[in-house]
Formats: C-alpha cells, sequence, structure tokens
C-alpha cells in the first residue's frame, strides 16, 4: 500500500513537471498601425532609448526570440526589458502592409515557484499559500508598466508624426489581468 502510494505521488510529480506553466501576467496590450512600415530593431532601439531616459534604475535589455509555437515552430524577435520581478516583452513586426506592435508585462518566478505550483491537485493550493501577489508586486509592476507603455507610445507617436497616423486614446490603454483573483 505504502509503495501504491509513493509511486501515485511520483507520477502526479512528474506530470507536473511536464506540464506547461501557466503564463502569469500582470497586463498587456496590442495595435496594429496600417499602412505602415518600419524596422523591428530600429524600433527596439528607439524604445530602449526612450525607457532609459526616464533614469530608472535596474533596467536590463535584451532582445529574445520565442517560439510561435510547439518546439520546432519558427521564431519571433521580442525586446525584453528585465526590471526587478518584472518582464516587459515588447513585439514589433510587419503585418500585411503595416506593423503590429504589443506588449506583455510578465511576473518572474521562482524555480520553487514553478516546481510546486505545477503539482496536480495541489498546486494551485501551494501557489495561494505561498506565492500570491501582493499589492507591492501589483503596485510596481504598475509603475513599471505605466513608464513602458508611455515610452512605446512615444515612440510609436515619433516615427508615425510625419505620416498622418495617429493612435486614439482609447486604443492607448493596457488591458490589465484579473491579478487580484486569490
Amino acid at each position: 500500500m505504502l509503495l501504491l502510494i509513493f509511486l501515485i505521488i511520483i507520477i502526479l510529480v512528474v506530470i507536473g513537471l511536464l506540464r506547461k506553466s501557466k503564463v502569469d501576467y500582470h497586463s498587456h496590450w496590442s495595435q496594429l498601425i496600417p499602412s505602415f512600415l518600419f524596422s523591428t530593431k530600429e524600433f527596439y532601439e528607439l524604445v530602449k532609448k526612450e525607457m532609459e531616459s526616464h533614469d530608472i534604475q535596474g533596467l536590463n535589455f535584451e532582445e529574445v526570440s520565442l517560439k510561435i509555437g510547439n518546439a520546432f515552430s519558427s521564431e519571433r524577435l521580442y525586446l525584453r526589458v528585465s526590471w526587478k520581478d518584472y518582464y516587459y516583452d515588447v513585439c514589433f513586426a510587419p503585418f500585411g502592409d503595416g506593423c503590429f506592435v504589443s506588449w506583455w508585462l510578465l511576473f518572474k518566478s521562482s524555480d520553487a515557484e514553478d516546481f510546486f505550483t505545477k503539482m496536480p491537485l495541489i498546486g494551485i493550493l501551494i501557489k495561494n499559500a505561498f506565492f500570491r501577489k501582493t499589492y507591492y508586486q501589483i503596485d510596481t509592476a504598475s509603475m513599471f508598466m505605466t513608464y513602458a507603455q508611455k515610452s512605446v507610445m512615444a515612440v510609436i507617436d515619433e516615427i508615425t508624426k510625419n505620416t498622418g497616423i495617429r493612435i486614439d486614446e482609447s486604443d492607448r490603454k493596457p488591458i490589465m489581468n484579473n491579478i487580484f483573483i486569490r
């Protein structure tokens, strides 16, 4: 009987480790800029300069290639801005005769959180007991998101200013995840 319980625990742990983590994000935003083409790498450089101009200490920038699907799928280039416990992933890519821009603000998670919260049945209990988002985490994520969103919008406004293209005020607002679910 003890061996059976031990095997069930081992199977649950293995299943948990093989499960994909649920992305824990704070907010996201996206917009299509029709009839406009611009260099992805140049856009990322301008965003980097704009964000650096706000004197936020501890920002780190890197270009990352993220899979668009499974392990064998192609990749898309993103600008990843890291600060404290957050990733801000910006995408700028040609789409049709225009460009698509988006970003995701993600909470970083520890290896322990990734391990324990993947466990079937008890993972959600462990997450709620030991890895809940605090008001401090939500507030600092919101501060970072506000500066980052303003930076992205400033770059878009600058590169499109002579084209007549404008993004409406209502289309500039980020979409917040329901971060208060406990």
